[in-house]
């Protein structure tokens, strides 16, 4: 983000009652390194379920007041989704608990800030679907530099697989109509220097170049899956580096999202176990 001393005295209390079923999603496990070029006011944390939910929400808000922080209960409060703020003095921080589908590429990680968090690829294929529904510029910010990590192709390409209701190209025309640049919003996250301009190329770069590829890929593979991932023999997502050779000879295998998530298993040819 990076976080501010009183946001890391929240994370402190949160990160104890993490779990792989109650764990952070959002853009908190991005930004979180004091290096990040912006701040948040909310963390969210996930849950595959509404009982979850309820049992991790009254934990956290029972260990957030007694270690002192005054507890306001917020408008949203529901089976499925409750807010809250966290406050100390002037200093004050919303917290979202929300049910979230559990349809993942990869198993919820432990993480030694957080306690449990989201696998970085998730989350940029959460960022990528936000973008697509609602015109957050701090939504912007993030995607483009989830593409330093992931390429943006890839990213849309296995975002589908959460919402099939899209193709990647669908995901990206929405994308590229909800990419705005707000001067208040960037004012109001920016831990640094964020020149609008600048950020604007960099998403108008990384669309055509997203654009290109994609179209690419599906016009020389017409029978290639939508809605996975392409991982590589360290189970790291990648996109074909040419489009028109066989994934298998590029060292790529299809991954597909399953409910909690999985690691893909990979075997010596013969000695794969039998379908149960």
């Amino acid at each position: 983000m990076p976080v501010t001393p009183f946001q890391r005295s929240v994370i402190d209390i949160l990160r104890g009652q993490r779990s792989s079923g109650s764990h952070f999603a959002g853009s908190l496990p991005l930004h979180i390194a004091s290096d990040s070029d912006r701040y948040s006011h909310d963390f969210d944390i996930f849950h595959d379920a509404q009982h979850l939910l309820a049992q991790a929400c009254d934990a956290d808000l029972a260990a957030l007041s007694a270690a002192g922080f005054t507890i306001t209960q917020g408008r949203a409060w529901s089976d499925s989704f409750r807010r809250a703020t966290a406050q100390r003095g002037a200093d004050a921080v919303d917290i979202d608990w929300a049910v979230d589908a559990a349809w993942r590429f990869f198993p919820v990680l432990p993480d030694g800030e957080l306690g449990w968090r989201l696998h970085p690829f998730d989350l940029a294929c959460n960022k990528a679907l936000a973008l697509s529904a609602r015109a957050e510029t701090r939504d912007l910010v993030d995607i483009v530099e989830w593409s330093k990590r992931y390429s943006l192709p890839a990213i849309l390409w296995a975002a589908c697989g959460k919402d099939p209701g899209f193709n990647p190209l669908m995901l990206l025309t929405l994308m590229r109509r909800f990419a705005t640049v707000r001067p208040d919003q960037l004012k109001e996250i920016a831990a640094r220097r964020i020149e609008p301009t600048a950020l604007k190329m960099a998403w108008l770069d990384l669309a055509e170049d997203a654009h290109q590829r994609i179209t690419a890929l599906a016009d020389a593979q017409t029978e290639l899956a939508i809605g996975v991932a392409f991982l590589d023999a360290d189970r790291e997502p990648r996109w074909p580096t040419d489009v028109f050779r066989p994934l298998s000879e590029q060292g790529l295998t299809l991954h597909a999202p399953t409910v909690s998530g999985c690691w893909p298993m990979v075997y010596p040819s013969g000695e794969a176990p039998a379908p149960r």
